[in-house]
């Protein structure tokens, strides 16, 4: 999280915890997309992963005046819906990945992008949810080690373990 969207977040959290109806709304254009496609990227439904979602916000509202101490929001937010999903057995077998069928910055033909999120959905769960939020998210693996509560370096091999497992599956597929 770079210094910017740490000075946006303290400033809607103060504004939040003050009673502004609209900060809550701009908290939700600021994170809800990460959020939501990482939950997806659990194996939630999409209406699971919107309950989940909801839930979240509504915590950083029951918080009050204490959401102001909260450091990084973002990482918050994922520690209530890792906590929200503990235990859960709510995980489906077919992954609900219509939003992440390809970053945005990027030209991929039709056919790419169902090889792509059908390979995707091969992945363990804990590979996927990383490789959406470095590739989709752009997060760094310190970021995705604060926001998974894992280290950088256990990130970053969970990207390099799906990058190799993509590679393998996608080649599967053109040539199987």
């Amino acid at each position: 999280m770079n210094a910017s969207d740490a000075a946006r977040d303290s400033r809607l959290l103060r504004r939040l915890a003050g009673g502004d109806p609209n900060a809550l709304g701009e908290i939700y254009d600021a994170h809800a997309l990460v959020l939501y496609r990482w939950l997806l990227s659990t194996g939630l439904s999409a209406d699971r992963a919107e309950d989940i979602l909801s839930e979240c916000l509504l915590a950083l509202v029951d918080r009050g005046e204490r959401a102001t101490t909260i450091r990084n929001l973002r990482a918050y937010l994922f520690a209530v819906a890792r906590h929200k999903l503990a235990g859960s057995s709510e995980r489906e077998e077919s992954v609900a990945l219509e939003l992440i069928a390809e970053p945005a910055d990027q030209e991929v033909d039709a056919a790419q992008a169902v090889a792509v999120r059908e390979a995707l959905e091969e992945l363990p769960v804990e590979q996927r949810e990383v490789v959406v939020l470095k590739i989709w998210e752009e997060h760094t693996f310190a970021e995705i080690g604060e926001l998974l509560e894992i280290s950088p370096n256990t990130a970053a091999s969970r990207y390099r373990y799906a990058l190799e497992k993509l590679r393998d599956l996608l080649w599967e597929m053109r040539h199987g």
